[in-house]
């Protein structure tokens, strides 16, 4: 695909809007007319993400200014000797689209984007430019800070939505500490999620996801046990106040750091649990029967993969082996949507409620599937919901998932 003029019915970004938000996701380098910049180095890659960040907001008459949220999925190949070099320059081009204040920020090295070739892909959430004034930042004296000057934030707060952006084991100047411990690094880490949390006036019992980036160097044996590791720090940590988790496998930019977690909150009524897909006799890891067969849902690490609290429904962890009849990747992304899709018509929601989804496939499953880019399992998801009603939709490549599973679908809805 490196070089080629893919299809704009895909490679441009995709923006949906519920209620003050808009969400937007495959944000990939490609030029204004779906052309993707290939053989461009990170530089020119990151410029061209951020201009068609820019303009998807820009048609929904926002801004820049009015972002809370971005992820930003980077690839790098080269000599580790090089990766902070590397991030420092894509960093470098990401200062110039920011705001003062920005939005709070996940960064993490994946092994690909969407679009063979592309070494950078956004995802991001803004609000509508009325609601700028009545946002709230959040940026705790007790935290850790970056390594350059940045004008991101640590946490925002609007309404009753909290955003926690990636936090990981640094100190004030943005040096990495224990390193290699991995349970002191977690407990930092939550640490520092409580801290955004207490500032936004907000609670542990009011978390409604967390998201687990944890270390996966190409040994799946040692990065499940390293993610049980850390889930079992967030249960002794959190008690019942557990929420929904996802967790991927990535190669993490600093030497010795083991793990970054994002999160959000919502101050509304009791978080309410819900049972996969709608059915009744869950098995021992929390999964249930798909709509398709005889599914089983492989996540051991997201003790709960559905969590209500008032209007959000987040869906997390979907991971749903496909019927014997359908052992492909095919199979498993549409298990798992139909199976998001099916949680969400048990909250009492629509197909259409569902604003954002992310698809994580697992790089052996990527290759195994003789995948050059992300259209084919976009046009399937696409299918799944009516014309003009499908979410923000982001597909990144990892280094692994929990249970060695090929793929897994983590999603957002907003119920009336």
């Amino acid at each position: 695909m490196t070089g080629s003029n893919p299809s704009p019915d895909w490679v441009m970004p995709k923006r949906t809007r519920r209620g003050e938000r808009l969400y937007v996701g495959n944000v990939l380098p490609v030029s204004a007319d779906g052309n993707f910049q290939a053989g461009a180095d990170i530089g020119a890659q990151t410029h061209a993400v951020f201009q068609r960040l820019r303009d998807a907001l820009a048609a929904a008459g926002a801004e820049l200014a009015d972002l809370v949220r971005i992820n930003t999925y980077y690839v790098y190949h080269g000599p580790e000797d090089g990766a902070t070099r590397y991030w420092e320059q894509m960093t470098a081009v990401r200062l110039q689209y920011f705001a003062d204040p920005g939005p709070v920020g996940t960064a993490v090295r994946v092994a690909g984007t969407a679009l063979d070739g592309a070494l950078i892909q956004l995802e991001a959430e803004a609000l509508l430019p009325a609601e700028r004034a009545a946002r709230q930042r959040i940026m705790p004296t007790d935290s850790w800070d970056w390594s350059v000057p940045v004008p991101l934030s640590q946490g925002w707060r609007h309404g009753d939505y909290v955003w926690v952006g990636g936090q990981v084991c640094a100190d004030r100047q943005g040096r990495a500490v224990s390193l290699g411990d991995l349970d002191a690094q977690t407990t930092t880490v939550l640490r520092y999620i409580s801290n955004v949390l207490r500032d936004a006036g907000a609670g542990a019992e009011q978390l409604l996801h967390l998201k687990i980036c944890y270390l996966h160097d190409g040994d799946a044996a040692a990065a499940e046990r390293r993610l049980a590791a850390i889930v079992a720090r967030i249960e002794a940590t959190y008690g019942a106040a557990v929420p929904a988790i996802t967790a991927f496998g990535v190669n993490l930019l600093y030497e010795g750091l083991l793990l970054e977690i994002d999160a959000s909150a919502v101050v509304a009524e009791p978080r309410v649990d819900l049972a996969l897909g709608g059915r009744a006799g869950a098995d021992s890891n929390g999964g249930a029967a798909s709509a398709d067969g005889d599914g089983t849902n492989v996540n051991s690490a997201a003790r709960l993969r559905a969590s209500r609290r008032g209007r959000y429904l987040q869906l997390s962890g979907h991971s749903l082996a496909p019927t014997a009849a359908d052992p492909s990747l095919d199979g498993w992304l549409l298990a798992s949507a139909r199976q998001c899709l099916a949680t969400v018509a048990q909250a009492g929601g629509r197909a259409a409620d569902v604003c954002r989804l992310t698809v994580f496939v697992a790089a052996p499953a990527w290759r195994r599937a003789g995948l050059n880019d992300a259209g084919p399992l976009q046009r399937r998801l696409l299918a799944l919901w009516p014309a003009g009603a499908a979410p923000s939709i982001t597909v990144s490549v990892v280094e692994g998932l929990p249970g060695d599973a090929p793929l897994q679908v983590d999603a957002l809805a907003w119920l009336d």
